[in-house]
C-alpha cells in the first residue's frame, strides 16, 4: 500500500477541536520567537525536515467524511512541498514593534488551506528584535504545549547547537489532582466535577464590555517584559505564587480596563476557560490534544489589590483540589464521537458563559539559540474556544515573563490598552509588596 492511502481517523479530541472552527474564530495555535538576529533560511529548512517533518502531522492533511458523519482522517499529502508552508517576509516600515505585532494579527485572521497540511512558518527578516519567525498551527494538530515544545526540539542551548535545548513539559498554571492515565482519581471527584460542570452551563457570566458579537479580523499584543526574579519577589512578600500573581495582575488589568468602559460593579468576576496540560511529565514529544480545561472566576471587582490576590488564590486552591481538567479531557474526546451541532451547542455554552481563555506556561529557565541566533523571547497564544473574544497567554522564559493578548477588534479594538493595564497592576502589586502589606487577611 503507498503512502498516499494509509490514512488515520483523528482522535476523539483532535476531531473536537477541528470541527469548533468558525470564520470568526480560528482554531489555531500561534506562537513567536523574537531573534537576536537573522538566521539562514536553508539552515532552519534543514532543521524543519530533521526535526519537525518526521512527524506525520506536518504532511498529513485532514479529510472530512460527507455529512460529516464519523471522525475525518488524516492522509498524506501527495504533493507536499516544504516551501509550502515556509514563508520568508518583511515587514513594511518602520518595522517597529507595532507593526510585527499587526503582521501575527493579520496571520492569526487568516485561514489555513484545508487542501494542505495545517500549519505554517514565516520567517521575518527585519523584525525590531533583528528577526522573528511565527508559527501557526491547527488545533486539531496539536494544543499550545505540543506547538512549544516542537519549537523548542528546534533550538540548542549553545550557539554552536551542539546541545540540545530544553525540553520540559510544561504543565501550565494550574496543577490539579489527577489519577490514572490523568482520569480523577475517585468517583467523588468526578461527580463534584460534573456538578460544577452543570453550574458553569447554568450561571451566565458577566456581561462586559469584554464580550460581544466577534468579527473576523483578530489582533496581537504583548507586554514588555517582566522580570521572573521581580515577581517571585512580590509573591513571597505578599503570600503568593508567581502564578497567583499573574492571574491577580490580569484581574486587575481587566478591572482597570473596565473601569474605562462602563464601570466595573462591587464584587463582579468574570470566568476564564484555563487549558490544563493533563500528559505525563516523562511522556514523549508528540503531537495531538491531551488537556483540560477549568473555570476561574476572577475577582475583577475586588478592590483590595492584596485582598484580590488572596481571594484568587483561595478560589484556585479549590480548583487544584478538583477533578474539573480531567472530566473535562473525557468530555471533549466524547463530543468529537458526536455530532457537528452537539458540539457547537457545548461550544455555545463555553461562550455564554466565559469571558477569556487564560494560560500561563513556565517555559525554559536558560536563553537557548535557533540556528545560532539566540531567542530573545517566545510568546504564544490559544484560541479563542468558544467564540470568546479575549485570549490572554504568560509564558516565562530566560529570567523574563510576556503577558500576549489576542483579541477580537470588534470587541476589545483596543488590546494594548488592556496590556498596558495588566502591566500596571502588576507594578502596583510590586509598590504594595515594597510597602510591607500583610500578608493575610
Amino acid at each position: 500500500m503507498t503512502e498516499s492511502r494509509v490514512s488515520q481517523p483523528l482522535s476523539a479530541a483532535d476531531s473536537a477541536w477541528l470541527r469548533m472552527e468558525d470564520p470568526s474564530n480560528l482554531m489555531t495555535v500561534t506562537c513567536v520567537m523574537l531573534l537576536a538576529g537573522p538566521l539562514d533560511l536553508d539552515h532552519l529548512c534543514v532543521m524543519l525536515t530533521d526535526r519537525l517533518l518526521p512527524h506525520d502531522r506536518f504532511r498529513q492533511r485532514v479529510v472530512e467524511r460527507p455529512g460529516r458523519i464519523g471522525r475525518p482522517h488524516w492522509y498524506y499529502d501527495d504533493d507536499f512541498h516544504l516551501d509550502r508552508h515556509v514563508h520568508r517576509t518583511r515587514l513594511p516600515d518602520p518595522a517597529d514593534e507595532r507593526v510585527l505585532q499587526a503582521f501575527v494579527g493579520e496571520v492569526m485572521s487568516t485561514p489555513l488551506d484545508s487542501e494542505r497540511p495545517l500549519w505554517h512558518l514565516y520567517y521575518v527578516e527585519n523584525a525590531p528584535s533583528g528577526a522573528a519567525i511565527v508559527v501557526r498551527l491547527h488545533h486539531a494538530m496539536g494544543d499550545g504545549v505540543a506547538l512549544v515544545r516542537l519549537l523548542l526540539s528546534l533550538t540548542s542551548a549553545d550557539p554552536e547547537g551542539t546541545t540540545p535545548g530544553d525540553c520540559p513539559i510544561p504543565q501550565g498554571g494550574i496543577p490539579v489532582r489527577r489519577g490514572l492515565g490523568g482520569v480523577v482519581a475517585t468517583a467523588g471527584g468526578v461527580v463534584g466535577a460534573l456538578g460544577k460542570l452543570a453550574g458553569v452551563a447554568l450561571l451566565a457570566d458577566s456581561p462586559t464590555a469584554l464580550k460581544g458579537t466577534l468579527g473576523k479580523v483578530k489582533q496581537a499584543t504583548w507586554s514588555g517584559r517582566l522580570s521572573l526574579d521581580e515577581v517571585k519577589r512580590v509573591g513571597k512578600a505578599l503570600g503568593g505564587t508567581v502564578n497567583d500573581v499573574m492571574m491577580s495582575a490580569v484581574a486587575g488589568g481587566l478591572c482597570r480596563y473596565l473601569e474605562g468602559h462602563h464601570g466595573v460593579a462591587h464584587n463582579l468576576s468574570v470566568r476564564a476557560v484555563v487549558p490544563v496540560n493533563v500528559r505525563r511529565s516523562d511522556e514523549p514529544l508528540t503531537l495531538g490534544n491531551k488537556f483540560g480545561l477549568v473555570f476561574l472566576a476572577l475577582p475583577v471587582g475586588v478592590r483590595d489589590r492584596v485582598g484580590r490576590l488572596h481571594e484568587l488564590r483561595r478560589r484556585m486552591e479549590g480548583i487544584k483540589q478538583s477533578g474539573e481538567a480531567a472530566v473535562i479531557y473525557g468530555i471533549l474526546r466524547l463530543l468529537g464521537l458526536t455530532s457537528a451541532a452537539v458540539e457547537m451547542a457545548v461550544v455555545n455554552i463555553l461562550g455564554r458563559n466565559s469571558t477569556a481563555v487564560m494560560t500561563n506556561v513556565p517555559g525554559p529557565r536558560e536563553p537557548l539559540y535557533l540556528c545560532g541566533r539566540r531567542v530573545d523571547d517566545l510568546i504564544f497564544w490559544v484560541p479563542q474556544s468558544g467564540r470568546l473574544a479575549l485570549g490572554v497567554s504568560i509564558l516565562s522564559y530566560a529570567g523574563a515573563i510576556r503577558i500576549g493578548v489576542a483579541a477580537d477588534r470588534a470587541v476589545i479594538p483596543e488590546p494594548g490598552v488592556l496590556v498596558a493595564a495588566v502591566q500596571a497592576a502588576f507594578h502596583e502589586l510590586a509598590a504594595d509588596a515594597d510597602a510591607g502589606i500583610p500578608t493575610s487577611r
